[in-house]
């Protein structure tokens, strides 16, 4: 069902290109938004279109230059596979459109900065889909880093992994190096560096390994690291695509631990813990909460595509976040370990 009319002014005339499996999801948090009017959608399978087009009531176009030449467009919402990111955001952007992007920005940082700069010399906007950190429970997470509940953290241990191999064919977009490097890291363990970056700051050095388990070599399906944050905290991840489903962030601090989940977050102070470990921390549960990320990210999108507001996941944004999984594609490849300067000025 599409808008008819917000109440601080017009819907933003929006069309959506990548519609089944996640772009559900967004269909579904642009829907829920109430922001929105999806004037035309786009997706190569007739039958994804045909529905998209039945639900929102608009034309299914029949290309994707065909879906960004739809007269009235005001932007575009992009979740298609990651190798054509480059060329439908400067293509969209060509077009005179705002473009909201599915993470990550691209596979490769030079990919993502091109990006970037067809935005800024467009003077369109640009959102990265980072919904990870919009969570309440990774609002609360950041809040009592903040003010300094956990003292000096200590150590960091991230898990961000599912069990998506099986249900993959074997000639899947997401199998093939070129077109989804370091497949985990890219597609989860991204989310888990933009958390990151959200709360702690710059990366200063990564080192990876990968191993491929359900995949043909050279496909990993599994991939651990350890990353060095500027602020001299080590942060452990693991990030498969052959496991149970599994998105956690483990928080040691001098006064208090914390324990993050998408829709929880346990905390307990040192202060209330005995010698065993054990201690009465305290649960906070938002299962259900309203409206949720993937909602609130659209709605932060049509707001600043409609009054000029800021994007926090920006272009830069997700451009940092790449840079960290190229880093550690790097350092998989070369076993090494790879220094990354934080991309703060990322383009020209």
């Amino acid at each position: 069902m599409n808008a008819t009319r917000d109440s601080k002014g017009q819907p933003v005339a929006a069309a959506l290109a990548g519609l089944g499996n996640h772009g559900l999801t967004i269909q579904n948090a642009v829907a829920e938004s109430g922001l929105y009017n999806i004037v035309a959608v786009y997706d190569p399978d007739e039958r994804e279109a045909g529905a998209s087009s039945k639900r929102f009531d608009c034309v299914a176009a029949d290309s994707f230059e065909g879906l960004i030449a739809t007269p009235g467009l005001e932007a575009v919402v992009l979740v298609s596979p990651n190798h054509l990111h480059r060329a439908q955001c400067e293509a969209a952007f060509a077009a005179g459109l705002h473009v909201f992007v599915e993470k990550p920005i691209a596979n490769f940082v030079t990919d993502g900065v091109a990006i970037v700069q067809a935005a800024q010399q467009s003077g369109r906007l640009l959102m990265v889909g980072h919904h990870m950190r919009r969570t309440a429970s990774a609002r609360l997470g950041e809040q009592l880093i903040r003010e300094g509940k956990l003292g000096e953290v200590a150590a960091v241990e991230i898990h961000f992994s599912a069990d998506n191999t099986r249900r993959m064919p074997p000639d899947a977009w997401r199998l093939r190096p070129d077109m989804c490097p370091l497949l985990p890291m890219m597609q989860l363990g991204i989310h888990a560096v933009d958390l990151m970056h959200a709360w702690f700051g710059g990366v200063s050095a990564v080192t990876a390994r990968g191993r491929s388990i359900t995949t043909k070599e050279g496909v990993y399906d599994a991939v651990s690291g350890l990353i060095e944050l500027e602020s001299g905290i080590d942060v452990t991840i693991v990030s498969t695509y052959c496991t149970q489903v599994l998105f956690e962030v483990r928080v040691a601090g001098t006064l208090g631990t914390l324990h993050f989940l998408p829709h929880s977050l346990w905390f307990r102070s040192t202060e209330d813990t005995d010698r065993a470990g054990r201690g009465p921390g305290k649960l906070h549960d938002f299962s259900g909460a309203t409206p949720d990320a993937y909602t609130l990210q659209m709605m932060e999108f049509a707001e600043a595509v409609r009054n000029g507001g800021p994007i926090e996941t920006s272009g830069e944004v997700g451009l940092k976040a790449l840079a960290v999984v190229e880093a550690m594609n790097t350092s998989v490849e070369q076993s090494a370990t790879v220094d990354l300067k934080e991309l703060s000025t990322p383009v020209s």
